[in-house]
Protein backbone atom coordinates (compact mmCIF):
# COMPACT_ATOMS: atom_id res chain seq x y z
CA UNK A 1 0.00 0.00 0.00
CA UNK A 2 1.34 3.59 -0.79
CA UNK A 3 0.36 5.83 2.24
CA UNK A 4 1.66 9.38 2.56
CA UNK A 5 2.69 10.82 6.16
CA UNK A 6 3.43 14.01 7.15
CA UNK A 7 3.71 15.10 3.36
CA UNK A 8 6.17 11.89 2.73
CA UNK A 9 5.61 8.92 0.23
CA UNK A 10 5.84 5.61 1.86
CA UNK A 11 5.14 1.81 0.52
CA UNK A 12 4.13 -0.57 3.32
CA UNK A 13 4.64 -3.57 2.50
CA UNK A 14 3.65 -5.58 6.08
CA UNK A 15 2.38 -8.98 6.82
CA UNK A 16 -0.13 -7.91 8.95
CA UNK A 17 -1.30 -4.84 6.96
CA UNK A 18 -4.73 -5.24 7.68
CA UNK A 19 -4.36 -5.08 11.75
CA UNK A 20 -3.83 -1.22 10.88
CA UNK A 21 -7.00 0.11 11.81
CA UNK A 22 -6.46 3.67 10.07
CA UNK A 23 -4.18 2.96 6.90
CA UNK A 24 -6.71 3.38 4.04
CA UNK A 25 -6.51 6.95 5.55
CA UNK A 26 -3.39 7.61 4.57
CA UNK A 27 -3.62 5.95 0.85
CA UNK A 28 -2.11 7.48 -1.61
CA UNK A 29 -1.65 7.62 -5.27
CA UNK A 30 1.50 9.61 -5.86
CA UNK A 31 4.90 7.39 -5.95
CA UNK A 32 7.16 6.95 -2.67
CA UNK A 33 9.83 8.26 -1.71
CA UNK A 34 10.78 5.13 1.14
CA UNK A 35 9.72 1.48 1.58
CA UNK A 36 9.38 -0.44 4.85
CA UNK A 37 8.78 -4.18 4.53
CA UNK A 38 8.94 -7.12 6.28
CA UNK A 39 10.64 -9.68 5.28
CA UNK A 40 11.21 -12.91 8.29
CA UNK A 41 13.49 -14.61 6.12
CA UNK A 42 16.11 -11.57 5.84
CA UNK A 43 19.80 -13.33 6.59
CA UNK A 44 21.53 -11.15 9.90
CA UNK A 45 25.09 -10.89 10.06
CA UNK A 46 26.13 -8.94 12.77
CA UNK A 47 29.03 -6.77 12.11
CA UNK A 48 31.98 -6.77 14.21
CA UNK A 49 31.96 -3.33 15.47
CA UNK A 50 31.00 -1.72 19.25
CA UNK A 51 27.40 -1.05 18.69
CA UNK A 52 25.34 2.08 20.41
CA UNK A 53 23.75 0.33 23.32
CA UNK A 54 20.18 1.94 24.64
CA UNK A 55 18.06 -0.24 27.30
CA UNK A 56 16.12 -1.36 24.45
CA UNK A 57 18.00 -2.23 21.46
CA UNK A 58 21.54 -2.22 20.35
CA UNK A 59 22.77 -0.37 16.94
CA UNK A 60 25.56 -0.51 14.55
CA UNK A 61 26.28 1.77 12.04
CA UNK A 62 28.10 0.95 8.75
CA UNK A 63 28.65 3.58 6.23
CA UNK A 64 25.20 4.18 4.43
CA UNK A 65 23.66 1.01 6.37
CA UNK A 66 22.21 0.86 9.99
CA UNK A 67 21.13 -2.04 11.77
CA UNK A 68 19.23 -2.20 15.00
CA UNK A 69 18.55 -5.36 16.98
CA UNK A 70 15.48 -5.01 19.16
CA UNK A 71 15.63 -6.72 22.48
CA UNK A 72 13.26 -7.35 25.18
CA UNK A 73 14.16 -8.44 28.65
CA UNK A 74 17.76 -9.46 27.30
CA UNK A 75 15.96 -11.43 24.49
CA UNK A 76 16.13 -10.44 20.89
CA UNK A 77 13.08 -10.31 19.57
CA UNK A 78 13.49 -8.42 16.04
CA UNK A 79 15.92 -6.48 13.90
CA UNK A 80 15.25 -3.69 11.22
CA UNK A 81 17.78 -3.06 8.89
CA UNK A 82 18.13 0.74 7.39
CA UNK A 83 19.72 1.02 4.36
CA UNK A 84 19.10 3.91 2.12
CA UNK A 85 15.35 4.56 1.22
CA UNK A 86 14.86 1.20 2.20
CA UNK A 87 13.52 -0.62 5.84
CA UNK A 88 13.37 -4.65 6.19
CA UNK A 89 11.45 -5.84 9.34
CA UNK A 90 12.81 -8.97 10.62
CA UNK A 91 10.62 -9.74 13.49
CA UNK A 92 11.55 -12.89 15.13
CA UNK A 93 7.98 -13.07 16.90
CA UNK A 94 5.27 -13.61 14.11
CA UNK A 95 2.08 -10.95 15.69
CA UNK A 96 0.66 -8.09 14.20
CA UNK A 97 2.18 -6.10 18.13
CA UNK A 98 6.27 -6.92 17.29
CA UNK A 99 5.55 -5.85 13.54
CA UNK A 100 3.86 -2.62 14.94
CA UNK A 101 6.36 -2.02 17.19
CA UNK A 102 9.33 -2.72 14.73
CA UNK A 103 7.83 0.00 12.14
CA UNK A 104 7.32 2.69 14.42
CA UNK A 105 11.01 2.65 14.77
CA UNK A 106 11.04 2.36 11.14
CA UNK A 107 8.84 5.52 10.74
CA UNK A 108 10.69 7.33 13.20
CA UNK A 109 13.82 7.16 11.27
CA UNK A 110 11.92 8.23 8.34
CA UNK A 111 10.82 11.43 9.82
CA UNK A 112 14.25 12.20 11.28
CA UNK A 113 15.73 12.13 7.63
CA UNK A 114 12.89 15.16 6.79
CA UNK A 115 12.73 17.72 9.51
CA UNK A 116 10.88 15.68 11.93
CA UNK A 117 10.58 13.98 15.51
CA UNK A 118 7.97 12.03 16.83
CA UNK A 119 7.08 13.30 20.46
CA UNK A 120 4.73 10.92 23.01
CA UNK A 121 1.59 12.33 23.44
CA UNK A 122 -2.71 12.53 22.81
CA UNK A 123 -3.12 15.50 20.33
CA UNK A 124 -6.07 17.36 19.23
CA UNK A 125 -7.06 20.76 16.60
CA UNK A 126 -8.83 23.29 19.58
CA UNK A 127 -9.90 26.41 17.74
CA UNK A 128 -7.06 25.88 15.16
CA UNK A 129 -4.39 25.48 17.84
CA UNK A 130 -2.66 22.06 18.01
CA UNK A 131 -2.57 20.73 21.70
CA UNK A 132 -0.77 18.15 22.66
CA UNK A 133 -1.00 16.43 26.04
CA UNK A 134 1.64 14.46 27.09
CA UNK A 135 2.89 12.57 30.61
CA UNK A 136 4.26 9.28 31.68
CA UNK A 137 2.42 5.86 29.97
CA UNK A 138 -0.57 5.07 32.39
CA UNK A 139 -1.28 9.38 33.70
CA UNK A 140 -4.41 9.62 31.70
CA UNK A 141 -3.42 11.37 28.42
CA UNK A 142 -5.94 9.83 26.62
CA UNK A 143 -8.41 9.84 29.32
CA UNK A 144 -8.25 13.68 28.93
CA UNK A 145 -8.09 13.52 25.10
CA UNK A 146 -11.61 11.94 25.69
CA UNK A 147 -13.04 14.31 27.99
CA UNK A 148 -12.00 17.36 25.57
CA UNK A 149 -13.89 15.37 22.58
CA UNK A 150 -17.26 14.85 25.00
CA UNK A 151 -17.35 18.55 25.82
CA UNK A 152 -15.77 20.20 22.45
CA UNK A 153 -15.79 20.31 19.09
CA UNK A 154 -12.42 18.95 18.62
CA UNK A 155 -10.24 16.66 15.97
CA UNK A 156 -8.16 13.69 17.40
CA UNK A 157 -4.76 14.54 15.89
CA UNK A 158 -2.73 11.44 16.87
CA UNK A 159 -3.10 9.58 20.57
CA UNK A 160 0.72 8.49 21.26
CA UNK A 161 3.31 8.97 19.08
CA UNK A 162 2.90 12.55 16.94
CA UNK A 163 5.17 13.85 14.11
CA UNK A 164 5.94 16.89 15.35
CA UNK A 165 7.84 18.62 11.56
CA UNK A 166 9.35 21.85 10.50
CA UNK A 167 7.63 23.66 7.95
CA UNK A 168 9.39 26.88 7.46
CA UNK A 169 9.61 29.25 10.79
CA UNK A 170 6.43 26.86 11.65
CA UNK A 171 6.26 23.58 13.86
CA UNK A 172 3.38 21.71 12.68
CA UNK A 173 2.05 18.46 14.40
CA UNK A 174 0.62 15.60 11.76
CA UNK A 175 -1.11 12.55 12.40
CA UNK A 176 0.37 8.80 11.38
CA UNK A 177 -1.41 5.64 11.21
CA UNK A 178 1.35 4.82 14.47
CA UNK A 179 -1.30 6.00 17.37
CA UNK A 180 -0.50 3.82 20.24
CA UNK A 181 -3.00 0.95 21.34
CA UNK A 182 -6.14 2.66 21.37
CA UNK A 183 -5.04 3.77 17.33
CA UNK A 184 -6.89 6.81 17.18
CA UNK A 185 -5.80 9.27 14.77
CA UNK A 186 -6.48 11.26 11.77
CA UNK A 187 -4.80 12.27 8.46
CA UNK A 188 -4.42 15.99 9.09
CA UNK A 189 -2.04 18.70 10.82
CA UNK A 190 -1.98 21.71 13.14
CA UNK A 191 0.73 24.25 13.92
CA UNK A 192 1.67 23.57 17.77
CA UNK A 193 0.02 25.71 20.41
CA UNK A 194 0.49 24.22 23.61
CA UNK A 195 1.99 21.50 25.26
CA UNK A 196 0.45 19.95 28.76
CA UNK A 197 1.97 18.17 31.15
CA UNK A 198 -0.67 15.76 33.39
CA UNK A 199 -0.32 14.24 36.53
CA UNK A 200 -2.77 12.75 38.48
CA UNK A 201 -3.93 14.96 41.21
CA UNK A 202 -7.20 15.08 43.57
CA UNK A 203 -8.00 18.99 43.34
CA UNK A 204 -7.35 20.87 39.25
CA UNK A 205 -4.61 23.36 39.24
CA UNK A 206 -2.83 24.01 36.27
CA UNK A 207 0.57 26.65 36.28
CA UNK A 208 2.90 27.36 33.39
CA UNK A 209 6.41 26.07 33.42
CA UNK A 210 9.52 28.15 33.48
CA UNK A 211 12.04 26.99 29.85
CA UNK A 212 13.92 24.92 32.20
CA UNK A 213 11.08 23.01 33.86
CA UNK A 214 10.04 21.99 30.85
CA UNK A 215 13.05 21.14 28.86
CA UNK A 216 13.11 18.42 31.63
CA UNK A 217 9.97 16.80 30.82
CA UNK A 218 10.20 17.29 27.42
CA UNK A 219 13.56 15.16 27.66
CA UNK A 220 11.36 12.32 28.54
CA UNK A 221 9.01 12.10 25.53
CA UNK A 222 10.95 13.81 22.68
CA UNK A 223 12.60 10.93 20.59
CA UNK A 224 16.56 11.40 21.82
CA UNK A 225 18.90 11.83 18.61
CA UNK A 226 21.05 9.45 16.91
CA UNK A 227 24.35 11.47 15.46
CA UNK A 228 22.40 12.27 12.52
CA UNK A 229 19.58 13.95 13.75
CA UNK A 230 21.26 15.92 16.70
CA UNK A 231 20.60 19.46 15.11
CA UNK A 232 17.08 18.75 14.05
CA UNK A 233 16.53 17.67 17.63
CA UNK A 234 18.33 20.81 18.83
CA UNK A 235 15.79 22.88 16.70
CA UNK A 236 12.66 21.31 17.45
CA UNK A 237 13.51 21.62 21.23
CA UNK A 238 14.13 25.13 20.77
CA UNK A 239 10.46 25.74 19.01
CA UNK A 240 8.46 23.65 21.83
CA UNK A 241 10.62 25.49 24.68
CA UNK A 242 9.31 28.98 22.92
CA UNK A 243 5.60 27.69 23.38
CA UNK A 244 3.60 27.49 26.38
CA UNK A 245 4.06 24.43 28.29
CA UNK A 246 1.70 23.82 31.50
CA UNK A 247 1.89 21.29 34.05
CA UNK A 248 -1.84 20.08 35.23
CA UNK A 249 -2.42 18.56 38.13
CA UNK A 250 -6.10 17.00 37.15
CA UNK A 251 -8.48 13.78 38.48
CA UNK A 252 -9.78 13.26 35.05
CA UNK A 253 -13.37 14.93 35.40
CA UNK A 254 -15.01 17.51 33.53
CA UNK A 255 -13.22 20.20 35.62
CA UNK A 256 -10.24 18.67 34.79
CA UNK A 257 -11.25 19.99 30.95
CA UNK A 258 -12.50 23.22 32.32
CA UNK A 259 -8.99 23.98 33.74
CA UNK A 260 -7.07 23.51 30.88
CA UNK A 261 -9.94 24.88 28.48
CA UNK A 262 -9.28 28.40 30.72
CA UNK A 263 -5.85 28.83 29.64
CA UNK A 264 -6.48 27.58 26.30
CA UNK A 265 -8.94 30.55 25.67
CA UNK A 266 -6.55 33.03 26.56
CA UNK A 267 -3.89 31.78 23.87
CA UNK A 268 -6.94 32.88 21.29
CA UNK A 269 -7.17 36.30 21.95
Amino acid sequence: MFIRVAGIGILIDLMHEDEFKSLSKYETHLPPQYVILTNMEYPIRIPNIEPIHTEFYDLYQMNTTTLQIQKEDGVITGYILYKDNEITLVPLIDTFNMEYLLSQYAIAYIMARNNALILHGSSFIYKDMGIIVSAKSGTGKSTHSRLWQKYEDVKIINDDKNILKIEGDKLMAYGSPWSGKHMLDNNCKAQVSSIVFLYQNKENVIERLKPMEAFKKLMGQLVLPTKENQDLWNKIMDMLLALPIYNLGCNMEKEAYLTLKKELDLLCH
